[in-house]
C-alpha cells in the first residue's frame, strides 16, 4: 500500500511538471488535461478570444494599448504564465533565446498573471533568465476576457497585427519551445502572405 501511494505521487508530480498549472488555484498546481501540451481548434474557432481592444501596464509602470503592442508586427506570440508555476519558470531561459532569435516583424511578449502582487520576482525571475522583451502585468478589455478563460500557465497565443489569433494556442510546456513555436509563427506569417521565419 505504501508503495502505491508512492509512486502514484511521482506520477502526480510528474504529469504537474510536464503540465502546467491551474491559473485559478493560485499556488496549487493542476496538470492539464494532455499531460503536457494542448492545442486549442474547436469546431473551426480558436481556443481563446482575440485581443484587440485593451490597455495594458508593462512591468517597467508603463502603459500601452492594443494598437500600440502590435503596431509594426505580423505575429505577436503572448505567453500567460506566473511567478508560482514551476513549468513557467523551467521554460523561461529557452523563451529568452528564442525571443532573442526573432526578426522585427515578430515579437514575443509576457504576461506575468500575477506581476501586479509579485512585480519584484518578476523583473528578477525575467533578469535571470535573460528576457528582454515587453512584459505585460495587468491589462484590461480583450485581455481580461482572455486571462479568465484561461485555465492554465504557461498558456500561449500567437495574434497577427490586429490581436486576432492566428493558429493554435500552446497550453502548458511544449517538449521543443523552438519547433513548438515556430511551427505555429510560421502558420500565421503565411496566413498573412508573409513567408515564414
Amino acid at each position: 500500500m505504501k508503495h502505491k501511494t508512492i509512486a502514484l505521487l511521482l506520477a502526480l508530480c510528474l504529469l504537474f511538471a510536464l503540465a502546467g498549472c491551474s491559473k485559478d488555484a493560485g499556488q496549487t498546481a493542476v496538470p492539464a488535461a494532455s499531460g503536457e501540451e494542448t492545442s486549442g481548434q474547436k469546431s473551426g474557432e480558436y481556443d481563446f478570444p482575440d485581443v484587440r481592444f485593451f490597455d495594458a501596464t508593462l512591468l517597467d509602470g508603463s502603459a500601452v494599448t492594443a494598437e500600440d503592442l502590435f503596431d509594426g508586427k505580423d505575429v505577436t506570440v503572448i505567453n500567460c504564465w506566473a511567478t508560482w508555476c514551476p513549468p513557467c519558470l523551467d521554460e523561461m531561459d529557452e523563451l529568452a533565446a528564442f525571443e532573442k532569435t526573432l526578426p522585427d516583424n515578430v515579437q514575443l511578449v509576457t504576461y506575468c498573471v500575477d506581476g501586479v502582487q509579485h512585480a519584484d520576482e518578476c523583473a528578477q525571475i525575467l533578469e535571470e533568465a535573460g528576457f528582454e522583451g515587453t512584459t505585460m502585468i495587468s491589462a484590461t478589455g480583450d485581455f481580461t476576457t482572455l486571462i479568465e478563460q484561461m485555465q492554465y500557465v504557461p498558456t500561449t497565443i500567437f495574434v497577427d497585427s490586429v490581436g486576432r489569433q492566428t493558429c493554435d494556442s500552446l497550453i502548458g510546456s511544449p517538449s521543443d519551445l523552438e519547433e513548438a513555436y515556430t511551427e505555429r509563427i510560421d502558420a500565421a506569417l503565411k496566413a498573412a502572405g508573409k513567408g515564414s521565419l
